[in-house]
């Protein structure tokens, strides 16, 4: 047994710390991910009308922050294990949130493609990636329940600030609450980056929830972590799969964009495609149940479980969109997709790769889900457009969780020989 395993038996249970560092997390995401991301389109509608300019050539902005987003992951693995945590956050966070004030000052249309990019950059940093590495530091045990609760938090807050978004652009006009939404984002977020982030939770003088003695080390990058090395994990069956099943499903992300087009191809009116976002932006509240399944059960069975509801749904969609209840329940299922990007993914890889190189492979994971989920919502409107029918989509919908399963039971099954190779430290 290592000193730092020994030492670690003698640090106080870090419990309380680590439940404070999840809700962090999750003011984190509100404040970044899901105001400058998911709460855009309370401003899309009035910059074009200002500006003179088609919604399509406005929004190429968030396809810049994914591919410079998926850039960014070639070195935020590095960074993490080596950089303070709470420099790396604040500077990365900063960074963002002044590229996002900066939208209230642009008078051409490229201008948002640039902040785009210094966005993606930086949140590259701590969008997907803060949560699964602080929480899988933090928690030896829980960790799925822990990460739900984080998912929770900051979709709860996207709900609560997005009404709260459009007020005070309706008050103030676009430009001055671009101002304002940075502000609220840094009141958020500053606190807990400043004061309760912390990557290792021995520097606390505290061990993880549930770490007993015998265990690992599981701080990522730790000098005395198991797992394998990253150079080696590129090159493997289970890393090539599940970098292919993090984009493939990602591309799940752009259906509840185009959810209008498909409740008018079924009948229905625009009030009706509203409540079916909404159904879809339900599935938050799973979150936490979708944790304790993964802590109950494993990450591996949790992803097969949700992949089949994906299929049904999909399947159900297709067959069963006559009727309005049917549909809304469906919508409730299809948004199982963002457990696998958001929860499962992060799981998968640690449970297959180990702590050693965690940050490391996981930023590589984040680059498929980047660069393909990055184009989901004109990958999807391109199969609607083109056959002029949503049932075009819908069995695209199923194709993706046909092959993701297929790709999920490949990369489980050559996990064993993997972790039995020679070069695994």
């Amino acid at each position: 047994m290592s000193e730092q395993i020994k030492d670690r038996e003698n640090l106080k249970p870090g419990d309380k710390w680590a439940w404070l560092t999840v809700v962090g997390l999750g003011f984190l995401m509100g404040a970044g991910l899901q105001q400058i991301l998911a709460n855009s389109g309370n401003f899309i509608p009035f910059i074009c009308q200002e500006l003179q300019c088609d919604p399509g050539q406005l929004t190429l902005w968030i396809t810049c922050y994914a591919v410079f987003m998926a850039l960014s992951q070639l070195y935020v693995g590095r960074l993490w294990p080596k950089v303070n945590t709470k420099l790396l956050l604040l500077v990365s966070f900063l960074v963002s949130i002044v590229a996002l004030a900066l939208m209230g000052t642009y008078t051409e249309v490229w201008q948002f493609w640039v902040s785009g990019a210094f966005i993606g950059l930086s949140g590259g940093v701590y969008f997907m990636v803060a949560a699964p590495i602080l929480v899988t530091n933090w928690f030896a045990k829980k960790t799925g329940l822990a990460l739900g609760v984080v998912g929770i938090i900051g979709g709860v807050l996207a709900a609560i600030l997005s009404p709260i978004d459009a007020a005070i652009v309706a008050a103030v006009g676009w430009r001055t609450a671009y101002f304002i939404v940075a502000a609220i984002s840094c009141v958020m977020a500053l606190p807990f980056i400043l004061f309760v982030f912390v990557y290792d939770p021995a520097k606390k003088g505290m061990r993880p929830v549930g770490w007993e003695p015998g265990m690992e080390d599981i701080t990522a990058g730790a000098d005395d972590a198991s797992g394998v090395p990253a150079n080696k994990a590129l090159v493997t069956v289970p890393f090539i799969c599940l970098f292919l099943v993090g984009g493939i499903f990602a591309l799940y992300g752009g259906f509840q964009n185009l959810w209008g087009y498909a409740a008018v191809d079924w009948g229905f009116d625009a009030l009706f495609a509203s409540t079916m976002i909404s159904a879809t932006s339900l599935f938050m509240l799973l979150g936490p149940v979708i944790g304790i399944i993964i802590d109950k059960i494993g990450p591996w069975k949790t992803t097969y479980g949700v992949m089949a509801v994906q299929l049904l749904a999909s399947f159900g969609l297709l067959f069963f969109h006559s009727s309005e209840a049917a549909v809304l329940v469906l919508v409730f299922l299809f948004a199982f997709q963002g457990a696998v990007v958001g929860t499962l993914m992060p799981l998968l890889v640690r449970e297959t790769f180990g702590a050693k190189d965690y940050t490391k492979i996981l930023s590589y994971i984040q680059i498929g889900i980047g660069l393909i989920g990055g184009f989901s919502a004109p990958v999807v409107s391109f199969f609607y457009t083109s056959y002029g029918t949503f049932d075009a989509p819908m069995w695209f919908a199923v194709g993706i969780a046909v092959v993701s399963i297929v790709l999920t039971v490949v990369a489980m099954l050559a996990k064993p020989a993997m972790k039995k190779a020679k070069w695994q430290e």
